[in-house]
């Protein structure tokens, strides 16, 4: 595939994703003007809303992330004591 086939392929998704989301916001439209106008919501609501709801977000996932970070166990250094096994014959088993 070529590069030019690659940029056509990317605007093509992209005009297409733009139409897509286009019509559903269409049709979440009022249909007609005696539709009850919605609750005027100020820009510092919605600020808190959106960016205090994101914010939240990464900071419960920063406090999982903590709460379930662990310690590894790390082993002592090898001594040089040899431990000897006090009877190394097999075990017969019927």
């Amino acid at each position: 595939m070529r590069t030019p086939a690659r940029v056509l392929g990317l605007a093509l998704a992209f005009v297409v994703t733009f139409f897509a989301s286009s019509a559903a916001a269409l049709a979440d439209a009022p249909a007609s003007p005696a539709w009850p106008d919605g609750q005027e919501r100020s820009d510092l609501y919605l600020l808190v809303l959106f960016g205090g709801g994101t914010l939240g977000l990464f900071v419960l996932i920063a406090l999982f992330g903590l709460l379930t970070a662990r310690n590894n166990y790390v082993p002592p250094a090898p001594g040089n004591e040899i431990q000897k096994i006090p009877d190394s014959t097999p075990t017969r088993h019927h």
